[in-house]
């Protein structure tokens, strides 16, 4: 059987199964989003950026918590495990990326309704969507690989929220050197990507690793 397709299963069933937690959390962070861009409440539109980027991805990732639940039945496919731990993180990835068509109604809204303001709330936006999309990349860099170890085995609730708090005190830590060396707002949330997203790749290098060695 060609793998492409037990793959394209695995990842169908991943959305499928949260399709309506899913569904909720883009419609909420619509709706919030074209509430502020009409009232122009910055405070809202602050909150709005981070709920875009991260509502979705951490449905998936409370789903998942540290490894899929479902393993007997996907080491019945003929798919290789390190595979299988690669559609965790691709979960991840494609859910973040849901955040560029909420963007696209809500901006284009703003320029329809107030266009004179717009560049500067786009501005501000990009700041605040690099840090979130950068939190969650860590935490799914730090999550994953410690669900698959003994430590996931004790209290993978209590994994997810140390992994929150690792998380933010290093974005944190970016930040703070950031600032310390000079550099402008915008550059330091381009790092702020950046370094996550190594993060990210390397962890899931590591998982792929450990996923061919778990005993499920």
């Amino acid at each position: 059987m060609n793998t492409r397709r037990p793959l394209l299963g695995l990842l169908s069933f991943s959305f499928h199964s949260a399709k309506w937690s899913l569904a909720l959390s883009l419609l909420a962070s619509l709706a919030i989003g074209i509430f502020a861009i009409i009232r122009e409440e910055n405070a809202l539109l602050f909150t709005f950026h981070y709920i875009a980027v991260g509502a979705a991805p951490y449905v998936v990732l409370m789903k998942s918590e540290g490894i899929a639940k479902w393993e007997q039945y996907q080491l019945a496919m003929p798919v290789k495990r390190k595979n299988l731990a690669s559609i965790l993180y691709l979960n991840v990835l494609i859910t973040s990326l849901l955040i560029i068509p909420i963007l696209g109604v809500v901006w284009g809204l703003g320029f329809i309704i107030n266009p004179d303001t717009m560049p500067t709330i786009i501005q501000n936006g990009y700041i605040h969507i690099a840090f979130a999309f950068g939190f969650i990349l860590l935490l799914t860099a730090i999550l994953y690989p410690l669900g698959c170890s003994k430590l996931g085995e004790f209290s993978e609730q209590g994994l997810f929220f140390v992994g929150m708090a690792v998380s933010g005190v290093m974005l944190g830590a970016f930040f703070g050197i950031g600032i310390a060396l000079g550099l402008t707002l915008h550059v330091i949330a381009l790092l702020i990507i950046i370094i996550p997203g190594i993060a990210f790749i390397a962890s899931l290098y590591i998982t792929r690793w450990l996923y061919a060695k778990i005993d499920f």
